[in-house]
């Protein structure tokens, strides 16, 4: 069985082509796939605007895969603490790189997740 190299989507330098993340970079390979469905489809625009719009709700955090979180602030809504939080998480997520973006969608596991 032979090693096959293929090269970093972002940087250029080869690596194994099993490899999720490059490691001299970071940045997620796909595989061929599209990078939003390496995460399950998500978007971090999507993201940034549901929480923008709708995170005193928790709405991002449903989209997300973090349910558990999404009802804490449907909970605690009339507090505006949700709203809040919902607001820096949302500069978060618009300001955080793609890569990076992807990548902790992809990891996020069970309704107490966090992405940050």
């Amino acid at each position: 069985m032979s090693v096959q190299m293929i090269f970093c989507r972002a940087c250029g330098k080869p690596l194994h082509d099993s490899a999720p993340l490059c490691p001299h970079c970071g940045a997620l390979q796909t595989g061929g796939r599209p990078a939003a469905a390496a995460a399950g489809g998500k978007s971090k625009v999507t993201a940034g605007v549901l929480a923008l719009l709708l995170g005193g709700l928790g709405i991002h955090k449903f989209y997300l895969g973090a349910w558990g979180w999404g009802i804490v602030y449907i909970l605690l809504v009339w507090t505006l603490v949700p709203g809040i939080v919902a607001f820096v998480e949302a500069i978060r997520y618009f300001t955080l790189p793609q890569a990076d973006f992807l990548r902790k969608a992809e990891q996020m596991r069970g309704p107490f997740a966090f992405l940050w």
